[in-house]
Order: structure tokens, then C-alpha cells, then sequence
């Protein structure tokens, strides 16, 4: 028998702020309103399989129920922004959900590698969004009030000459006219002019000003337009590719907004003995060329479309070999002390 003088024990304040934590951070359940619904119900993103969309679909009815969103248009944004990480997810062979998915460390990492190819702003306005969203759907300690800023992709190593030599061959060797067209492309104005796979989405064959013996300008359209001028050595290169190609068409690809257009020009390509393609090393390839020639900082950084030097000094462990193969390594003291030749 219980005494009189004995009473149940009081939870302490810390264990009443746990539970209440516990019981805030929750997702808030509600009734998903029918043209919600069908929004989700009839998204139809144009790159991604209808296989693949039926698995994301329950990933985006309990995101949207568990979010606060209302409004038809701003669903169907959201919808994009949640079908583009949950396909990053299964690339990674996460669970869809979003306890999993929707957390600060996960979202970072999709945004630091799937769209490390993406413009800044594009990374940093759906990085804003999903988190947003991650604080009402799936709210607690994984995702934090604030916004912290993006990390930095420090820039890839560039190709050595000799490792160029052997690209540049391959790119006039392939067992098609398309792969070769489409190689010689990518490497023209990959390691010729600097562009990156952004450069490339909306090029047209009318972007390509062939001037003659004076060169061939590149107008550069997308987030960062500029007239960039050909490299010598890739002029012919690009010549021959395009030369039979219809005016108004683009450079690579069918559908302007496909995203990895770049990449399955060099994946399809056949390439052996030789160092694994990428656009972002062909444009770190064109940077060392012009660094270790005399063309003054401002005009790479406009060529190159670039607000900055960071990408320049990030590159500057890499061109030794650019030095020697121009002959330049011993002549460092000279040029810096300004002698006269």
C-alpha cells in the first residue's frame, strides 16, 4: 500500500523541453488537398523514365503533405527540385525517405556533386528550396534554422601536353562520323576556348564565327556570355567537324536542357590509351595554356567568364608541365626581374 506522504515523481523540466522537442519535430500530418494531388499525380519530368517515377511518386506525396506548400504552381516547382535529388538518391542507393533525403548533409552532398556541373545560382536557389522545405517535412536536428554557405569545388587538374596530344588524336579517330563529330567538339572548345558543359547546352552552329586565316570566335551564350577566340591548334579540328552541319542546329545534343550532354559525347567515345575525358579538365587545360602564355590576367578572366582569380591560383600547383613543355622553367628569374632579351 501506497503511503499518503508518498507521491508520483514530477518529470523534471529538461524532460518535459525532450519530449516537447520530440513531439515539435515531428512532420505535422495533414490531408493532402485533391488539386494538390493531382499535381503530383500528373508530374511528368521529360528526362526521367516512368520507372524510375514510380518510385519517386510516394516520395513526393509524403514530402508535399508533410510540407506546408499550398499553392498549385509552387508544388510543381517543388516536385522538380524533390524528383532531382530523389533521383540522385537512388543513384546512391539511399531510402526515398525523408528522414533520409531531406536532411542538411544530404542535401549538401547532392548539391556539391549532382549539380556540381550547375551554375552557382542554380545550386544555391534549389539548395534554399529544398531545405526550406526540409525544415516543415522533416524538421529536427539534421537541418538546421539557418542557411550555411555552399562549399567550394575546388577546380579539376588540368592535362599535360602529352596527355592533350593523346586526346586530341582520339578525337579524330572514332569508329563513327557522329562520336568523332561530337568528340572533336567537345575537345575543340573544351581545351580550345575554355567552355564548360553549361557553355555548351545552348550552342548553335551560328555561334561559331569562322573569320579565316584571322581565327574563330566563339560566342559563348547561357549564364555567361562572351566572344572567346579559338586556340590555333584546335581551328581545323573544329573546321571539320562542323562543316557539314545545318545552320540553327545545335553543337551537341537534341534537347537544349539536357544536362549531360558533354559527358555521354566523351563516354560514347572510344578512347583508348588515354586519360579519362572530362569538360571541366579540357577548360582547367585551356586555363594552364594560357597562364603559361602572355596574355595579361584581365583578358583570361574574360575569356574565361570568370569574376575571379580563385580558379587561376587554384590551378597553379598543375602547370609545371605547361612550363617545361614551353621551355619556361628556367627563365622565371628573368621574366621576373623584367631583363631585357
Amino acid at each position: 500500500m501506497t503511503s499518503s506522504n508518498q507521491r508520483k515523481k514530477r518529470p523534471s523540466k529538461a524532460a518535459i523541453m525532450r519530449l516537447r522537442a520530440e513531439v515539435e519535430a515531428r512532420p505535422k500530418g495533414r490531408d493532402l488537398p485533391p488539386e494538390l494531388a493531382e499535381v503530383i499525380a500528373n508530374y511528368r519530368p521529360p528526362h526521367t523514365p516512368q520507372t524510375t517515377m514510380e518510385k519517386i511518386q510516394p516520395f513526393l506525396v509524403a514530402a508535399i503533405t508533410a510540407s506546408n506548400l499550398s499553392g498549385k504552381e509552387s508544388v510543381r516547382k517543388h516536385c522538380n527540385h524533390l524528383t532531382q535529388i530523389a533521383c540522385f538518391a537512388l543513384k546512391r542507393g539511399q531510402a526515398l525517405k525523408l528522414s533520409v533525403v531531406l536532411t542538411t548533409a544530404f542535401i549538401d552532398e547532392y548539391i556539391r556533386i549532382g549539380m556540381a556541373q550547375d551554375t552557382d545560382h542554380n545550386r544555391a536557389e534549389r539548395r534554399r528550396r529544398l531545405l526550406a522545405l526540409a525544415r516543415t517535412a522533416n524538421p529536427g536536428p539534421h537541418v538546421p534554422p539557418k542557411l550555411t554557405p555552399i562549399g567550394h569545388s575546388a577546380v579539376k587538374p588540368c592535362y599535360t601536353p602529352s596527355e592533350l596530344a593523346v586526346i586530341m588524336r582520339a578525337a579524330r579517330v572514332q569508329p563513327t562520323q557522329m562520336r568523332q563529330r561530337n568528340l572533336a567538339i567537345v575537345v575543340a572548345l573544351g581545351a580550345g576556348a575554355g567552355l564548360d558543359s553549361i557553355d555548351l547546352r545552348a550552342l548553335l552552329t551560328d555561334h561559331i564565327e569562322d573569320l579565316g586565316t584571322n581565327g574563330i570566335r566563339i560566342h559563348v551564350q547561357g549564364p555567361r556570355p562572351r566572344v572567346v577566340v579559338l586556340r590555333a591548334p584546335f581551328e581545323q579540328l573544329l573546321r571539320d567537324a562542323v562543316q557539314d552541319m545545318p545552320s540553327g542546329q545545335l553543337l551537341l545534343g537534341r534537347k537544349q536542357d539536357r544536362r549531360t550532354t558533354a559527358a555521354r559525347a566523351t563516354e560514347r567515345a572510344a578512347v583508348h590509351n588515354a586519360p579519362h575525358i572530362e569538360q571541366a579538365r579540357l577548360r582547367a587545360t585551356w586555363l594552364a595554356d594560357l597562364m603559361t602564355e602572355s596574355v595579361p590576367l584581365a583578358v583570361i578572366l574574360q575569356a574565361a567568364g570568370l569574376k575571379s582569380a580563385r580558379t587561376i591560383a587554384e590551378l597553379q600547383p598543375h602547370i609545371e608541365p605547361w612550363l617545361e613543355h614551353k621551355g619556361l622553367t628556367e627563365s622565371h628569374d628573368a621574366a621576373l626581374r623584367g631583363a631585357q632579351s
